[in-house]
Parts: C-alpha cells; structure tokens; sequence
C-alpha cells in the first residue's frame, strides 16, 4: 500500500467513523416523534433521553484524552467505537423512557470518545499546511451523518418501525472494527512517539506553557457557538409556525438549518488553507448575525426565509465542526487528543443550556422574533472570544499555537 494511498484509506475510515457518531447521536432526536405516539407519552417526555446523549457524550470527551495516554489510540478508539454500535443496537431494545435515557447515557460515552481519537489520527500524519482542513473534514462527518439520518429514518420506520434506526445505526460501525483496528495500530505508533516527545496530554497540560488563556477562550468560543445552534436547532421549526408557516412545513427549517451547515463546511475548508481557521471561523459568525437580526426584526421575506435559516446554519454549524480543527491547529501533537475532548465537551455543554433557554423564553410567552434576536448577543461573544483566541495564540506560537 503506498504512502498516498494509506493515507487517502486512514482520512475515509476516520470520516466514515465520525458520519455513524453523527447518525447515532441524532437517532433518539429522528425517532421522538413516532416513538412518543407509540408509547402514548407526550414529546417532551423524552427529554431525558436527549439530555443523557448530552452527558454522555461530555463523559466521553473529557475521559479520551487520559485513557489514550494509557493504553493507546487504538484501544480507545475501538473501544468507543464498540460502545456506540452496541449501546445503539441495544437501545431498539427499549420499552419506556428510563431504559432509552440509560442506554443513551452508555451510547453516547463512545460516540463521545470516537471524536477526537477519529480527529487526532486523521491528523497525525498530515501536514501543518492541511491540519486543520483535514481536521474539519474529518468533524463535518457528525453534520453528515444527521443528513444521512434524516433521509434513512423516515423510510426504515415506515418499513420496519422505529427499532430499525437503531439496529441499523449499532450494526454499520460494528462492521466497521477490523478496518479500524488495523488502521490505528500504525496511527498509534506514530502517536505513541509524538506523546514520548512532548509530554502527558492531561486537563492540567492544557493549561501550562503559556496555553491557559488560549484553552479557555476556544471553550468559551465552542460553548457559546454550540449554545446558539442547538437552541435555534431544537427550537426554529416550532418557531417557524409563528412566522406563518404550516406545520407540516416546519420540519424543512431544520433540512434548511443542515444543509446550510453543510455548505457552509465546504466553504470554510476552501477558505481555511489561505485566510487560516480563525479568520475563516469569524467571516462564517458574522454571516449567522447578520442572518439571525435580519430574521428577528422581520427583514427577511417569507419567501426567502428557508434562505436565511440555511445562511444562519452555515455560519453556526460551521463553528461547531471547526472548534476541533481550532483545537488540533492550537495544540502540539502530545495534547491534540485532549485537547479536542475539551472543547467539544465545553461545546456539548453549550448544547445543553441554548435548548433550554430557548424553551424558557417560549414558555414565558415571549415573540418568536424576539427569541431569535437572543441569540445575535451569545454571537458577537463568540467573535471576541476568536478575536481574543488569535491575539493569543500570536503571543505563545513558540509553545506550539499556531500562528493563525
């Protein structure tokens, strides 16, 4: 197998393996609504499904980074990988809702691993010139598999119920382990050397050598950016029936939100190798803004308004997958794995707080403009915490930021 070659094979498993996280995490979220009529239980009855893919998805993060220094990428990375396919071929198996949240909760602590060891192998044998592009390629993975959800779910329930999604979702990256086994013992050695020479990848590692003030400005970026997305995510189809849209037609606020993050990915990864990932990241905020106080103070037209949702997507997915193309550009090799369980465990955080805000203001009885309009503050947060992030990662380059 050529050098090429090898690599080209190690950067499609590492993407495929992020697309099934992707579908896996969004299956409880695709099957709620047939799920919640099937069991007679109101929708919201499932929140603590939802929110158990949340934490344990933080648990995952936080917890890869150690273990990989301690047995390996290889061990860790097979490891999640198993406990999201099994966790999730076990969850067609539930009966009522405290079994779905537990099974979640032990689904999701693999689909949280699997992340950044997919991440930090595809990056480890790429150059300082395409890190970061391959690092968001690699994270656009989690927006794909929700697409590709999306489209599968609605005909396998209609054929064969909503077990199906899970069974489907646990067996494709069971299949995946033999491949992914021999991918990452090499990926491993080239790791295993690259920790000896720069040190233990723990949470206190991240705050030495100068890095404490860039660690906590990518975790505040990956909070605030994930907090509006998520909100706007879970809520914009209920609050697309106030801006006069059937509800029928709802649904095709979140397609527009995805598909917008999709394109909005695509853009980014061209843009990244000239203007570098901060900047890039930036130029794809101010877009969302501009979008979400064109939406708030009614500027868009109806027509137009799928348009903008998708506009908005594209700027705040967009930061989502590129807070871990942030950390793998911020980070020497030693902490990569660390780093990006971090930030994404501050983002998954995030996604935790936006929906349930967003609930609260329509609880309370607030307009649907105005609960849009929220969000443009939490943005311009998240410009300045870039802004700031740059300015930082300038003054301890030597340490091993990056420059840009």
């Amino acid at each position: 197998m050529s050098l090429t070659y090898a690599r080209v094979w190690m950067l499609s498993l590492c993407f495929v393996v992020v697309l099934l996280d992707g579908l896996d995490t969004s299956a409880v979220a695709l099957v709620a609504p047939v799920l919640a009529r099937q069991w007679g239980i109101a929708p919201a009855a499932l929140t603590p499904a939802f929110v158990a893919t949340s934490v344990g998805a933080v648990v995952g993060y936080v917890a890869c980074g150690p273990l990989a220094q301690r047995v390996g990428l290889r061990v860790v990375g097979v490891a999640s990988v198993v406990l999201f396919g099994v966790g999730t071929l076990l969850t067609a198996l539930a009966g009522d809702v405290a079994v779905l949240a537990i099974m979640r909760l032990v689904s999701a602590v693999g689909l949280g691993g699997a992340l950044p060891v997919a991440v930090t192998v595809a990056t480890t044998q790429a150059s300082e010139k395409t890190r970061t592009t391959v690092a968001m390629l690699v994270a656009t993975g989690l927006s794909a598999g929700g697409v590709v959800g999306g489209l599968i779910s609605g005909p396998l329930m209609v054929r064969f119920g909503w077990a199906s999604v899970f069974v489907v979702g646990g067996v494709l990256p069971l299949l995946l382990l033999p491949a992914l086994w021999r991918m990452l013992g090499s990926a491993d050695a080239a790791h295993g050397a690259m920790t000896r020479a720069g040190g233990h990848g723990t949470l206190g590692a991240l705050f030495a050598d100068g890095l404490a003030a860039a660690t906590a400005l990518l975790w505040a970026f990956a909070f605030l950016i994930f907090l509006v997305s998520y909100a706007l995510l879970f809520w914009i189809p209920t609050l697309l029936v106030a801006f006069g849209f059937a509800p029928t037609d709802a649904p095709l606020a979140a397609a527009a939100f995805g598909a917008g993050g999709l394109v909005g990915n695509a853009i980014v990864m061209l843009l990244v190798g000239r203007a570098g990932i901060t900047p890039a990241l930036a130029a794809a905020a101010l877009c969302a803004l501009a979008c979400i106080v064109a939406i708030g103070c009614g500027l868009v037209p109806p027509a137009l308004l799928l348009l903008a949702i998708g506009a908005v997507g594209a700027g705040l997915i967009t930061g989502c997958v590129g807070q871990s193309a942030l950390a793998v550009s911020f980070y020497p090799p030693a902490l990569r794995t660390t780093g990006v369980g971090w930030s994404a465990a501050s983002g998954r955080i995030g996604s935790i707080v936006g929906p349930a805000v967003g609930g609260a203001l329509l609880s309370i009885g607030w307009p649907a403009r105005d609960i849009v309009l929220t969000a443009a503050p939490a943005v311009i947060a998240a410009i300045f915490a870039l802004a700031a992030l740059s300015l930082a990662g300038r003054r301890v380059a030597p340490a091993g930021i990056a420059q840009r």
